[in-house]
């Protein structure tokens, strides 16, 4: 559990600096500039610990897999914080730990209790009001939640299944060799998004917003390494779930230093997310 909530604590603060990041550079900018800081951390520890590629024999033909569903999680995830709202974007997003718990269930026989299945039902019921504006709906506007929840749910899934092949790769591999395959593998799917976009490219040239990427990728570093080595050390659906709190970092920055006013339906469906994780926890 308390690698799960080291891992909450940099993917918190990782989310509120994407959101900052992002409305600068751009999604696509800020995702590689970021992962990239983790690679070549990863790279460094990969090295440092004598580690050999033979190592990664066992998972090799899941690499590109991972390095491609990830890479996509973190573009969708960002393009979602860029759009905002935060404070409803970062919760749907967490609820990536019931994808993976789902595949860790079927895939690995892990079996959580009872108390973790109503907890999922609540995780699900809270996504769906987070991201539904019921104020809009009942006025006939239409109006949801805002343009990045549909991104926010897609990085959902991604990151639930980015998440399980992270914790897979630890237990068969160890979490260096492991992380340090997926980032690597991450960062050249990026780089080819990044080489169709150029615009943002350009815009991290200049400087603008590549302190706050750096800074989103050191965040992002203590959470990937907590969850992986957390991992490698129990069951991956235990350090889903705990890490998967990390909303409320995020919200808690995003609402003083960012002025957000979620409509109230969403604060609820925030605070059952939240419950319905903490369950999941717990079971």
């Amino acid at each position: 559990m308390g690698y799960g909530l080291a891992a909450a604590l940099g993917w918190g603060l990782a989310d509120f600096g994407a959101a900052v990041a992002g409305r600068r550079l751009g999604s696509v900018a800020t995702a590689l500039v970021s992962q990239s800081v983790t690679a070549l951390a990863m790279t460094a520890l990969f090295v440092a610990g004598h580690h050999r590629l033979s190592e990664l024999a066992p998972i090799a033909g899941w690499v590109v897999v991972s390095g491609t569903v990830s890479a996509s999680a973190y573009l969708a995830h960002y393009h979602a914080l860029e759009l905002g709202p935060v404070a409803v974007v970062s919760p749907i997003g967490a609820a990536y730990a019931l994808v993976g718990l789902v595949l860790a269930v079927a895939l690995l026989g892990e079996r959580p209790g009872a108390l973790a299945l109503v907890g999922g039902v609540v995780t699900v019921l809270g996504v769906m009001l987070s991201s539904t504006n019921l104020r809009g709906l009942t006025t006939g506007t239409r109006e949801g939640a805002g343009p990045g929840v549909r991104w926010a749910l897609a990085s959902m899934v991604l990151f639930g299944v980015g998440a399980f092949f992270l914790g897979w790769f630890a237990q068969r591999v160890g979490w260096v060799p492991g992380l340090w395959a997926s980032r690597v593998a991450q960062v050249v799917g990026l780089t080819v998004v990044a080489g169709v976009r150029r615009a943002d490219l350009r815009r991290a040239r200049t400087g603008r917003g590549t302190g706050a990427a750096v800074l989103v990728g050191a965040a992002d570093l203590v959470g990937v390494v907590a969850y992986s080595a957390g991992a490698a050390a129990g069951f991956i659906s235990i350090v889903l779930v705990a890490s998967a709190v990390f909303p409320l970092i995020t919200i808690a920055l995003a609402i003083p230093l960012l002025g957000e006013r979620p409509v109230a339906n969403q604060y609820v469906g925030v605070a059952l997310v939240v419950v319905g994780l903490l369950m999941l926890g717990l079971g």
